[in-house]
């Protein structure tokens, strides 16, 4: 029995992920404007991206993929016996529903499943997956290393203002902290699909310093870290180097993702 896997735009992929036959990728989509729409990770570069969101007098908008184009996924995967979905989460975004509708349309068993969470946590957890498919495993296999990724994977980042995430209407619990005092440094979370606060920093020394000694036990053990940034590469590759990883896996968070989190924002992804 084969698997495949379907996730969506949101995911950060390892290098050669895009390229495998058993993978595919569903879109989101960004607009500036009602006359202007990208396909994320697409129709423009992460850079050109950042630069055009710094100076667009209109604010980003999103759309979640249609359940048609989850449908023609699916239909390119025919050879395989069984397909695992998996999306951001229901709490950020509708590409689960349109996921779940292509499902029953499919006519042919395809399992969807919400990561409850994005970029970095998603791309650990699409990785794990895709190990147990490469190790020979079942679809049963395949699903339950999904699931423990899921229970596990945790995502850390920062961001210089909430105004992005306020105005997306991604903020989430992290509400509370708009409008506090000047140079408050928020670190954020993702907690059960959701973005949460973790802890109110002032200044970006300590707001690094507060991702730092929350990812430490993490580094030290060995266990996976996936590193991702709008337009940081310096805050980054402090953060790398303070962690003393060797070979890191750094990724630049696309559009979509990218538009809520504003330009300056990084973090960290582990299992």
């Amino acid at each position: 029995m084969t698997t495949a896997i379907v996730t969506d735009s949101t995911t950060s992929l390892m290098t050669g992920v895009r390229e495998r036959p058993d993978v595919r990728i569903v879109p989101l989509t960004f607009h500036f404007g009602p006359e202007e729409s990208y396909t994320d990770k697409v129709d423009m570069t992460t850079g050109e991206f950042y630069a055009r969101m710094k100076e667009a007098d209109t604010f980003p908008t999103t759309s979640q993929p249609p359940a048609g184009a989850f449908v023609e996924a699916y239909e390119t995967l025919s050879a395989y016996d069984d397909i695992l979905v998996l999306t951001v989460s229901r709490k950020l975004s509708g590409t689960y529903d349109s996921a779940v509708a292509a499902a029953e349309m499919a006519g042919r068993p395809v399992e969807v499943m919400d990561m409850r969470s994005a970029e970095m946590g998603s791309g650990l957890i699409l990785n794990e997956a895709i190990r147990v498919v490469d190790d020979g495993g079942d679809f049963a296999e395949v699903r339950r290393a999904a699931e423990v990724a899921i229970r596990r994977a945790s995502v850390l980042f920062a961001v210089g203002t909430l105004e992005y995430l306020q105005k997306s209407g991604r903020i989430g619990r992290a509400q509370r902290l708009f409008g506090t005092a000047l140079d408050i440094r928020p670190v954020l979370k993702v907690e059960d699909g959701e973005v949460v606060p973790h802890k109110r920093t002032r200044g970006r020394r300590r707001q690094l310093a507060t991702i730092l000694e929350e990812v430490k036990p993490a580094a030290d053990e060995g266990r996976s870290l996936l590193f991702g940034h709008v337009d940081a590469p310096e805050a980054i590759e402090e953060l790398v180097d303070s962690l003393g990883v060797k070979e890191p896996l750094v990724t630049e968070i696309g559009g979509v993702v990218g538009s809520h989190a504003g330009p300056g924002a990084y973090g960290v992804g582990y299992l």
